[in-house]
């Protein structure tokens, strides 16, 4: 599985700038790159799909591990994940992005807040989506259950467009005292082209 190396440089690289200058970042990294085929892709489709919530906590606290002296990441005073609609919840029995939340939270100190970001409604699966489809799909889809302030890591596990996480973003900074500080994190990002 080939890594990114992006917490080396993270404010200077792909996933950062595919997201910066529309939402304010303190920095974005992924772990690996996301591609069609490989043993990623299967370990992402066994936490999705196959009821394997322990894949998610191993990367994630493999991954915070890794970014355990990082600066930015060990000054954090919350992680949350992209939250799922209550039904797709039910369907899986877990947010894979929680539970990759919960390995990175375990690794770094830093407590997890799967509360205060929700999902307002459900969405179709953007697997199939064009890029355009993808904004208009989670465009004012996200919200605030509990304001939440201070220095935030947002987790995604896999990362295509950035649609999902700008839209949770942009409901972080709604708030009427915004986040000090905000870094992305997912497990994975597709590459473009």
């Amino acid at each position: 599985m080939e890594q990114t190396q992006f917490h080396l440089a993270p404010a200077d690289n792909e996933l950062y700038y595919r997201l910066a200058g529309r939402v304010p970042l303190a920095g974005a990294s992924a772990m690996y790159y996301f591609d069609k085929r490989g043993r990623f892709k299967k370990m992402i489709q066994a936490l999705k799909y196959g009821n394997r919530p322990q894949v998610g906590r191993f990367l994630g606290q493999q991954y915070g591990e890794a970014l355990a002296d990082h600066p930015i990441v060990s000054l954090a005073d919350h992680i949350l994940p992209v939250p799922l609609h209550r039904s797709r919840f039910a369907e899986r029995g877990y947010n894979q992005s929680e539970v990759i939340c919960e390995g990175l939270g375990k690794a770094l100190g830093i407590p997890v807040d799967a509360k205060s970001l929700i999902r307002r409604s459900k969405t179709d699966t953007q697997t199939k989506k064009s890029q355009s489809e993808r904004w208009q799909n989670v465009e004012s889809v996200f919200g605030i259950a509990k304001p939440i302030g201070g220095r935030l890591i947002l987790v995604d596990d896999v990362i295509t467009t950035g649609a999902t996480l700008e839209a949770c973003i942009k409901a972080l900074y709604a708030q009427p005292v915004p986040p000090e500080s905000l870094y992305v994190l997912s497990l994975g990002m597709a590459r473009h082209g």
